[in-house]
């Protein structure tokens, strides 16, 4: 005998399974991995092709010294050169979305990751923005940084 409770919950729960459409479909697909490399002062090179879409990053840190891999989203118009030249204030100002940080010490990788949804025809900027000494300048000013548009 089912009370008409229950038979509401089992009525409500063969409607949600019924009407599932593509985007449920799209959810139970695994996200595209992406592992950012750091030697000291460069990342490795990232693949030439990324996907928008639901991506995860991970992060290893092949250098002698800490690293972080800083990934942000930039503003429309802002531009991948003026971002690696600005001080940090007006750099703050080209950033529309900021991603996720993962730090290693050397020859390690963080226990975490980061998962985005990557937007497609955006501009992405990975970097590290730490300094080796308080005078040293930025891993960013050394070219310790790479970029990517999803397609």
């Amino acid at each position: 005998m089912i009370r008409s409770g229950s038979a509401s919950l089992i009525s409500a729960l063969i409607l949600t399974v019924g009407v599932a459409g593509p985007a449920d479909a799209q959810r139970g697909t695994k996200p595209a991995e992406i592992e950012v490399v750091a030697n000291d002062y460069a990342f490795l090179p990232l693949p030439a092709m990324i996907s928008a879409g639901p991506t995860i990053f991970t992060f290893v840190n092949q250098g002698k010294v800490f690293h972080e891999v800083n990934i942000v989203r930039l503003k429309p118009g802002a531009t991948v050169a003026e971002f690696a030249k600005a001080e940090a204030p007006q750099r703050r100002e080209m950033i529309e979305r900021s991603v996720g940080i993962l730090i290693a010490g050397s020859g390690n990788r963080p226990d975490g990751r980061i998962l985005v949804d990557l937007v497609k025809g955006s501009t992405y900027v990975a970097y590290c923005q730490f300094r080796d000494t308080p005078e040293a300048p930025a891993h960013l000013v050394l070219g310790m940084y790479t970029s990517f548009t999803p397609r």
